[in-house]
């Protein structure tokens, strides 16, 4: 890890008061949830059943066999044990003084939200909310987990979690605000994607602000317009930019 880069991290967020945040699969990563595509992922590991992953977590899939979509998502989606890590808290903590304007995520396993971040557009849905597909009644995942929950217990119908499935659209109101969010910021720093996932990369291309920073441990499609870039361990950078400060 570059000093120089280091002390140009903490330049830039300390000159920036409208910072959006752009986080991957690596920040999930880092807190131990494995990568849905990358090799010993969620990807590798569910392919050996038989059936695409990408069927198992589909719309049709719900459809389809409505029993086998949620004893999927309770024996694959619902970890219990997985906490917010530094990057997480990092961008908490901005947030809440002031100098950020918030988070969009790729992710979905609603870490963001636990580390205290409030303004948080969730491209793929969350897994801390739950509803009955009837209904609408919504739950928590905590109340889902503890009581290990599978109908609506106001009208008997299946819950999901509220999330983006295959085949699903995208939230147009989390894109529009999203959108919103790149085009009045000073700053994105883009953390632990590759942003080559459609249409979720597209956001970065929308930025027309002072500073673009990428810190993902490969190279992007973007490197080469931003204004720093750091190909090292996601969290180590945070740490070192956290313990500076302190």
């Amino acid at each position: 890890m570059k000093k120089p880069d280091i002390q140009q991290l903490k330049d830039i967020v300390n000159n920036s008061n409208q910072i959006v945040f752009f986080t991957g699969a690596g920040v999930s990563v880092a807190s131990g949830i494995p990568d849905f595509r990358s090799m010993g992922g969620l990807y590798d590991e569910i392919s050996k059943d038989g059936q695409s992953p990408e069927y198992l977590l589909s719309i049709d899939h719900l459809h389809d066999n409505k029993e086998s979509f949620i004893n999927f998502y309770h024996e694959r989606l619902l970890i219990a044990d997985k906490k917010p890590n530094i990057v997480h808290q990092w961008i908490a903590q901005l947030e809440n003084q002031q100098k950020s304007l918030g988070v969009i995520t790729q992710n979905i396993d609603g870490l963001h939200e636990d580390a205290g971040s409030h303004n948080i557009d969730e491209l793929h849905g969350t897994l801390n909310r739950f509803y009955c597909i009837n209904c609408y009644e919504e739950y928590s995942k905590s109340y889902v987990m503890t009581h290990h929950l599978k109908y609506c217990e106001k009208c008997g119908n299946v819950i999901r979690p509220d999330i983006v499935l295959y085949g699903e659209m995208l939230n147009q109101k989390t894109v529009f605000k999203a959108l919103d969010k790149i085009q009045h910021a000073d700053t994105v720093i883009v953390l632990g994607s590759s942003l080559v996932v459609q249409p979720a990369a597209g956001f970065v291309s929308e930025f027309k602000g002072d500073n673009l920073v990428i810190i993902n441990r490969d190279a992007t499609p973007y490197d080469h317009t931003a204004s720093l870039v750091i190909h090292d361990d996601m969290t180590s950078v945070i740490e070192e930019i956290v313990n500076s400060n302190s």
